[in-house]
């Protein structure tokens, strides 16, 4: 084997031994998007009010493959965390350890609401927060949150992180109606799992969910 070869088969596995103790623990990370200010100068006249996403995932306790919502077994899974839960961690052989957390105060459909919220608002929609200011002109948003999944795929001299989203939307007001499916999934290679990589690729794969809903509007 070539002494290059070695030295960075070397340096991975003492990343892997790094980050390997903490890989085996429940971690939170912070993976939301900066909040998108009002954008008056494209303004339609339509608003719209966006009801909080119904988080439909479904968790399994041992999926057959790692894109499965499921949680450590030896630690709390009650619906509080859920609602937080993220991603799960794995080792380089793909075993799962370790959950991923959103910090306390944010859920997967708190970032998916932002999402959408930011998808409207590029399209010139006022977004109320108000539900008494509702009028049979605005529009209502109910959203079934489908997927909303991190997870690793361990390979030879990197590892592949991937974010996958998919929502049922519907649109609603008197006398008007449509419906929107939103499936998105971002991934890239990285050398080590750190917090900063798997943010990265979730707050990439939320960008791509807000373009592509913000396409479909009209």
């Amino acid at each position: 084997m070539k002494a290059k070869t070695v030295i960075k088969l070397v340096g991975l596995l003492l990343a892997v031994s790094v980050f390997g103790g903490c890989a085996t623990s429940r971690s939170v990370i912070d993976a939301s998007i900066p909040a998108a200010g009002e954008a008056p100068q494209l303004a339609n006249g339509q608003e719209v009010f966006i009801n909080v996403p119904k988080d439909s995932r479904v968790f399994e306790v041992a999926p057959g493959e790692p894109n499965i919502p499921s949680l450590d077994p030896s630690e709390n899974s009650g619906d509080l965390i859920k609602a937080r839960a993220i991603g799960r961690k794995r080792n380089t052989f793909g075993k799962a350890l370790g959950d991923i957390l959103l910090p306390e105060g944010q859920t997967v459909s708190t970032l998916t609401m932002a999402s959408i919220r930011q998808a409207f608002q590029a399209r010139g929609y006022r977004v109320l927060d108000d539900k008494e200011k509702i009028s049979s002109k605005t529009y209502v948003v109910d959203t079934d949150l489908r997927k909303f999944w991190s997870w690793m795929n361990p390979g030879f001299w990197a590892i592949t992180l991937s974010t996958e989203i998919s929502a049922s939307i519907d649109i609603k007001r008197a006398g008007d109606s449509e419906h929107k499916s939103v499936s998105v999934k971002a991934s890239n290679t990285f050398q080590t799992a750190v917090e900063g990589n798997w943010s990265e690729v979730m707050k990439a794969a939320q960008k791509m969910f807000t373009d592509d809903l913000k396409d479909k509007l009209k």
